[in-house]
């Protein structure tokens, strides 16, 4: 049985998949200007890679909650283990910027919020499953915090290439 209340969210996720996809194509353009900066590699697997994986799963989400037939099962199996999956990867990235000379607000925006966003959908996928009313509010709040943030990264990182790179006097330790 589909998820009648779900149809009612359909210009939402339109709307945000569709900004995630435009930002995708940024990121694409930020690592671009990445390819010519030495230390490139802890830049495009620190920043630039999981920035883009949070906004595809933007993308992705909003294209699975679009799906016009939809059961409950299949959204607590899918968001879950695809929040699992994005849980686990945001572990991964806040060690590897954890070794990093970074300010806290950063490792938050790169770190923190998408973990704390993963779990947000994962737990809301399965409140969704069980019948919680505001199991749809919570998904969407989840996929929104991975938009900003995503959002906010792509930008830190083009502000940061445009200033010069780590090569750059005001970059370095």
């Amino acid at each position: 049985m589909a998820l009648p209340a779900l149809q009612e969210w359909h210009d939402f996720y339109l709307m945000i998949g569709t900004a995630s996809g435009a930002i995708v194509g940024a990121t694409f353009v930020v690592a671009t200007l990445a390819a010519n900066i030495e230390k490139r590699k802890i830049g495009i697997t620190g920043f630039i890679t999981p920035t883009t994986v949070h906004l595809g799963s933007v993308l992705v989400g909003s294209a699975i909650l679009t799906a016009p037939i939809l059961s409950a099962l299949v959204l607590a199996i899918v968001l879950g283990l695809g929040a699992l999956a994005g849980a686990i990867y945001g572990v991964v990235i806040w060690t590897r910027i954890t070794q990093l000379k970074i300010d806290w607000i950063d490792r938050f925006w790169y770190g923190i919020l998408p973990i704390l966003a993963y779990v947000l959908l994962g737990v809301s996928a399965w409140l969704m499953f069980a019948a919680f009313e505001p199991g749809l509010e919570l998904i969407a709040l989840a996929v929104v915090m991975l938009l900003v943030a995503g959002i906010r990264n792509a930008w830190d990182m083009a502000t940061f290439m445009v200033m010069g790179g780590p090569s750059a006097p005001d970059n370095k330790p």
